[in-house]
């Protein structure tokens, strides 16, 4: 798939969970917690080359969340905890792209024009940054805790 094309096929399955999943809830009192939602497009597919303007008015349906949580973490660290049960995906690794021959390699550099995506997109957005270096079960608890005091401000 080209990039745009590939950023076609993700809008149509966020439209759909959207659609089917999220504004339901929403509609019935529920909270929703979104793993991935349009900021990963926008980082993933600008960092693919896609147009970042044509990205964000691709995903102009979206629901602005009330929070949206940026967890950063190192490329090397992200690797190795992919590495423990498995080769970065075709995809994960930009492989698309021909960043280069090698799965890791491709990884790295690939994700590094992820995050540099993401770093941009903190003030845009006014995500809020968790640094994800700890492990995972400390990061999962700290993460918790800051979601729990949202809540108190609602």
């Amino acid at each position: 798939l080209i990039p745009v094309t590939f950023s076609l096929l993700h809008a149509a399955d966020f439209a759909d969970r959207l659609e089917n999943i999220i504004k339901p809830a929403l509609k019935a009192g529920l909270t929703v917690l979104a793993d991935r939602y349009c900021f990963t497009a926008f980082a993933r597919d600008a960092a693919r080359g896609v147009d970042k303007e044509w990205v964000r008015n691709l995903y102009e349906f979206s629901i602005k969340p009330d929070a949206a949580f940026y967890f950063q973490v190192p490329v090397e660290v992200s690797l190795e905890r992919i590495s423990t049960s498995r080769l970065p995906g075709f995809y994960e690794s930009g492989m698309d792209i021909g960043l280069a021959a090698d799965p890791r390699q491709s990884f790295k550099i690939f994700q590094n024009r992820v995050i540099s995506e993401y770093d941009e997109m903190v003030p845009e957005y006014s995500l809020s940054v968790m640094q994800a270096t700890l492990p995972i079960h400390e990061q999962q608890l700290l993460f918790r805790s800051k979601v729990g005091r949202l809540f108190l401000n609602f």
